[in-house]
C-alpha cells in the first residue's frame, strides 16, 4: 500500500512538472508575439509492438515540432540510469518515420528538448563538466531559467535545419495527433496551422472556382483566349482572400509573361504570397548546375530542353527543387503555357509538391520542343504512369479574341490533322474548330497588303491602342523599332509567344510563311494561329504575293476569305459582344490578357467549362 502511494505521488510530481513547462511554454511564446502553435500533453505513438510516451510535445508552423520530455529531478545524477536524451532522440526518429510513411518525406523541423524545471544553470555546469561525453547535449538541455526569461527561452528554437512545410504538409502531420473527429464540424476561418486552443483542417469545398478541385493535379485546356490566366488569377485572389497564409508558385515560359502576370496581384500578395517566375529565371534561383548536366554552353534550346530529360538533369532539378521548398513553403503550383516547359520538370514539381494546376493549349506548340500533349508529363517514361481521367477541364468559350479573326486562325489550325486527331481523342473536340468553339465577341479586321516600311511607320502612327509589330529576323525588328514610335513593340515573331495588342502587324509576312513552312512544318498551322490570334481588334498583315511559296496559297485564300476589303484603319471602333452584351467591361483590366477585377465576366466565364 505504501509504495502504491509513493508511486502515484511520483506520477502526481511529473504530471505537475509537465503542466508547469506547458504553462511556461505557453506565456513565452506569447510574449513573443507568437499565436499559430499548439501545445500537447501525454501523446502516444506507436513503436512496433509497443506504444511510447511523449510527455509533451509542442507544434510550431515554421520551427516545427519538439519533442519534449520532463523530468522532476532534483540532480542529474539518474541521467546515467536512464538517459532522457537517448529517449527523446529514439522518439524524435520515431516520430520521423512515422511522418515519412505517410508523405513521403519529412518536410519539417523536428527537434528534441528535455526540460529540467526545477535544476539551474549552476546544476546543469557541474554536471557537464564532471560527464564530458554528454556535452553534446548542452543545446538540448533546459533548466529553470529558461522558463523564466524571455531571453533564455530564445534558444529553444535554434534548430539545425530550417524546412519550411507548406500548410497541407503541416495540417496533415498536424492530424497524426488530433482527433479529427473533434473539429471536423468547425466552421471557423480556417488559419495558417494550429491555434493553441484547436486545430482547424483545410476545407476543400471552398474551391469553387476550378469547379470542385480537391487538390492533386488538375489540367485546364483551352485554345488561345479562352480564359486560363483569368482562371489562374482569380484562383489565386480568391484563395488569398480567405487564407491569406498560403504560398504559390507561379511558372510561366519567358520574362514578358512573368511581367505580365505580376500586373494581376496585389503588391502585399505578390511580395508575399505569390512568387512568379520564367522557367529559365527559377532554374537559376533554385541554383540548377547546368554545367554538371552538360548545358553549360548549350544555346540551342531544342537540344536544351533534349538535355533536360536527361536522368542527370533530372536528378539535378529534384534536389536543387527539394532544397529550394525547405525554405519556400509553396502550397500551389501553378503553371501558365504548360505545353512550353520540360516535361519532365513538370512531373518533378507535382512529385514535391502535389496540388499543382497545369494551363495548357496543345494547339500553341509554337516551339519544336514544346509539348505534342499534357501526356508527357503524366506518362513520362522515367516516372510512374498517373491516371489523367476526372482531371482534365476543357474551355471553348474564346472571349479575347475577336470572331473574325478567331474563326480565321482557326480555319488554319483545322489543317493540322495531327492536332485535330489528338484533340478528338482526348475528348476536346467533336467535329471541328469553328463549330466546337464559342466567340463571345464579334468584328476583327484583317487588312491584307503589301505594306512596305513607310506605310508600315505611318500605320503606326495613326494607330489608336496599343500596337505589335511582328518580324521574321531582329535586325528588320532593331532597323524599325528606330523608326517607330516608342510606344510600338517591336519584335520577331518567336517572341510574341504569350502576349497581345489591339494591333498586331506582321511585316513581310510571306517571308516569315515561307520560313515557317520550310523548317518547321509540323507546327506550320500552330504557328499560325498563335500569330493571329494576338490580335484584340485589328490584325495587318504585310504580304507579297508574288514572293510566297506556291504550295501556300490555299492559306493566303483563308486569310482573303476573313479581310477586310477597306484598309482604312478603323481601330476606333468599339469591338462588341455577341453574348454577354449585358456585362459592363469598364472593371475590366488588361495584362496578359484580360484580368477581371469584378465579378461578373468571370462568373460567366468559370461557368463555361465542359
Amino acid at each position: 500500500m505504501f509504495k502504491s502511494f509513493r508511486a502515484l505521488a511520483k506520477i502526481l510530481r511529473g504530471d505537475e512538472g509537465e503542466k508547469e513547462v506547458v504553462e511556461s511554454l505557453r506565456r513565452l511564446l506569447k510574449i513573443n508575439n507568437e499565436s499559430n502553435f499548439f501545445i500537447m500533453q501525454k501523446v502516444q505513438i506507436e513503436d512496433v509492438t509497443t506504444t511510447k510516451e511523449i510527455d509533451v510535445l509542442l507544434l510550431h508552423p515554421v520551427y516545427g515540432i519538439f519533442i519534449i520530455e520532463v523530468k522532476n529531478w532534483k540532480n542529474l545524477n539518474h541521467i546515467n540510469e536512464k538517459n532522457p536524451f537517448f529517449q527523446a532522440k529514439r522518439y524524435k526518429n520515431l516520430l520521423m518515420a512515422q511522418i515519412e510513411d505517410v508523405l513521403g518525406k519529412v518536410p519539417i523541423n523536428i527537434e528534441f528538448r528535455v526540460f529540467f524545471p526545477h535544476l539551474t544553470y549552476d546544476d546543469a555546469r557541474k554536471f557537464f563538466r564532471e560527464n564530458p561525453n554528454l556535452s553534446p547535449y548542452k543545446k538540448h538541455a533546459f533548466f529553470k531559467d529558461d522558463l523564466q526569461s524571455k531571453e533564455n527561452f530564445k534558444r529553444f528554437f535554434i534548430t539545425e535545419t530550417q524546412i519550411i512545410p507548406n500548410k497541407k504538409e503541416f495540417l496533415t502531420i498536424a492530424s497524426m495527433f488530433i482527433d479529427k473527429e473533434k473539429i471536423k464540424d468547425s466552421k471557423e476561418r480556417i488559419i495558417p496551422v494550429i491555434s493553441k486552443d484547436d486545430i482547424l483542417f483545410f476545407d476543400y469545398k471552398q474551391l469553387t472556382v476550378l469547379n470542385g478541385y480537391t487538390g492533386g493535379f488538375r489540367i485546364i485546356r483551352g485554345v488561345a483566349g479562352t480564359g486560363k490566366t483569368i482562371i489562374l488569377a482569380n484562383f489565386v485572389n480568391n484563395r488569398l482572400k480567405k487564407h491569406d497564409d498560403e504560398n504559390f508558385l507561379i511558372l510561366c515560359f519567358n520574362r514578358k509573361l512573368v511581367e505580365n502576370m505580376k500586373n494581376i496581384f496585389e503588391k502585399p500578395y505578390l511580395d508575399k504570397n505569390v512568387h512568379i517566375n520564367s522557367i529559365f529565371g527559377f532554374l537559376n534561383e533554385i541554383g540548377f548546375d547546368y554545367e554538371k548536366c552538360g548545358l553549360k554552353n548549350v544555346k540551342d534550346l531544342d537540344e536544351k530542353f533534349e538535355k533536360f530529360e536527361s536522368d542527370e538533369a533530372l536528378n539535378e532539378f529534384k534536389e536543387k527543387l527539394r532544397e529550394w521548398l525547405k525554405t519556400h513553403p509553396i502550397d500551389y503550383f501553378l503553371c501558365d503555357e504548360t505545353q512550353d516547359m520540360p516535361e519532365g520538370f513538370m512531373r518533378i514539381i507535382y512529385e514535391e509538391i502535389n496540388d499543382c494546376i497545369f494551363f495548357i493549349d496543345e494547339a500553341q506548340k509554337f516551339y519544336k520542343y514544346s509539348m505534342d500533349s499534357i501526356s508527357e508529363v503524366f506518362h513520362h517514361p522515367k516516372f510512374e504512369k498517373l491516371s489523367m481521367k476526372g482531371r482534365v477541364k476543357n474551355l471553348k468559350n474564346v472571349y479575347r479574341t475577336p470572331a473574325n479573326i478567331a474563326k480565321c486562325a482557326f480555319e488554319i489550325l483545322s489543317k493540322d490533322t495531327k492536332l485535330n486527331a489528338y484533340y478528338r481523342k482526348s475528348h476536346y473536340l467533336q467535329n471541328e474548330f469553328t463549330s466546337d468553339i464559342n466567340f463571345v465577341l464579334e468584328d476583327g479586321n484583317i487588312y491584307i497588303d503589301d505594306f512596305d516600311k513607310e506605310e508600315i511607320i505611318d500605320l503606326c502612327r495613326e494607330l489608336k491602342g496599343d500596337t505589335i509589330v511582328l518580324t521574321l529576323k531582329n535586325d528588320d525588328a532593331k532597323n524599325l523599332k528606330e523608326v517607330l514610335p516608342q510606344n510600338v513593340q517591336v519584335m520577331a515573331s518567336q517572341g510574341v509567344k504569350g502576349l497581345e495588342a489591339d494591333n498586331i502587324i506582321i511585316y513581310k509576312f510571306h517571308e516569315i510563311l515561307n520560313v515557317f513552312y520550310k523548317y518547321d512544318r509540323e507546327i506550320f498551322y500552330r504557328k499560325i494561329y498563335v500569330l493571329l490570334t494576338r490580335a484584340q481588334k485589328n490584325i495587318y498583315l504585310s504580304i507579297d504575293e508574288s514572293k510566297l511559296n506556291e504550295e501556300l496559297k490555299p492559306v493566303l485564300e483563308i486569310f482573303k476569305k476573313y479581310q477586310k476589303k477597306n484598309a482604312i484603319n478603323n481601330s476606333n471602333d468599339e469591338v462588341k459582344l455577341t453574348k454577354l452584351n449585358k456585362i459592363n467591361l469598364d472593371n475590366v483590366k488588361k495584362t496578359g490578357e484580360l484580368v477581371v477585377l469584378g465579378a461578373e465576366l468571370f462568373s460567366v466565364i468559370a461557368g463555361l467549362f465542359t
